[in-house]
């Protein structure tokens, strides 16, 4: 369908949503669709009652709330633009509301688990300089997966120790711990010329000298979590958190944390309130677990 073209093309341009959240908006928007044809119910004729009867099936399909969740939102976005522009009269989706979701606890790595999981005896390769590179900027800048999968080699400057982190909205500068410098220089200078063809700006690339996928590189890193005796379910936020919270345990100052993770509402760490030790805070750089 042409709206959902229009529809993509708005959120991608206009809200600039990250590449995977756009993805996910696009297949939860045509899973409903395909629902709503199952149905033979028209776009433009569809009220509440048909949303809430989607989200029932979705339910008695086992889909987890977080995931309905999602799903709601995507929803929710899509008859709004319908509306907005003009392309329906109504928005029944305008009063759904989301299910709550329960917080869990954060699961997170111990900093005897970080230490081995940085630990690489032997950096005899190009690609085992890659991998000790990749680990140590994950857990030492806070970073997602996904926007290291997106960085480009452009997007480092080792002459001022940062990185520049310019997905979607969350664009910010981090700075690089002395630890994390070394082996990302050493990456950079060594190992990425014998992997990287010729013309790909991506920072990191795979074994086929290109841009990793975010699959590709989360299968990486379980790997090598699994090759060193982790056995909890590592994943994609796992570093991420354990980064946060063993610099605010060292006493670094929550709002720079905050910062440095990309997080504009410092509420939104307040999960992480729960697993610190309370310490005299201090700057990041000089309390970074990696220093």
């Amino acid at each position: 369908m042409e709206v959902i073209k229009e529809y993509i093309a708005y959120i991608k341009d206009k809200k600039r949503l990250s590449d995977n959240t756009v993805s996910s908006y696009f297949t939860d928007i045509k899973k409903y669709l395909d629902y709503l044809k199952e149905k033979t119910i028209k776009l433009n004729d569809v009220v509440e009652n048909d949303i809430i009867g989607y989200i029932i099936k979705l339910e008695k399909d086992n889909i987890s709330v977080a995931t309905i969740s999602r799903m709601i939102s995507s929803i929710k976005s899509f008859h709004d633009y319908l509306f907005l522009n003009h392309v329906s009269e109504s928005n029944p989706a305008k009063s759904i509301k989301k299910p709550k979701i329960e917080k869990s606890d954060l699961d997170i790595l111990t900093e005897e688990e970080i230490e081995r999981l940085l630990d690489f005896p032997k950096l005899t390769t190009p690609k085992l300089v890659r991998d000790k590179a990749i680990f140590e900027v994950l857990y030492g800048t806070g970073i997602k997966v996904s926007e290291l999968v997106e960085m480009d080699i452009d997007d480092v400057d080792l002459e001022i120790d940062y990185i520049y982190c310019n997905i979607t909205k969350n664009q910010r500068v981090i700075p690089l711990s002395e630890i994390t410098k070394i082996y990302l220089e050493k990456y950079i200078k060594e190992a990425r010329p014998e992997l990287a063809l010729k013309g790909e700006k991506a920072l990191f690339v795979s074994s086929l000298g290109q841009r990793f996928t975010r699959q590709g590189l989360w299968k990486l890193i379980k790997k090598h979590a699994s090759s060193v005796n982790i056995n909890k379910n590592i994943n994609p936020s796992m570093l991420r958190h354990s980064f946060a919270i063993h610099l605010l345990n060292e006493g670094a100052n929550i709002a720079v944390v905050s910062k440095i993770l990309g997080n504009a509402n410092l509420s939104s760490l307040q999960s992480y309130l729960n697993h610190i030790n309370k310490n005299v805070r201090r700057e990041i750089k000089e309390k970074h677990p990696r220093k």
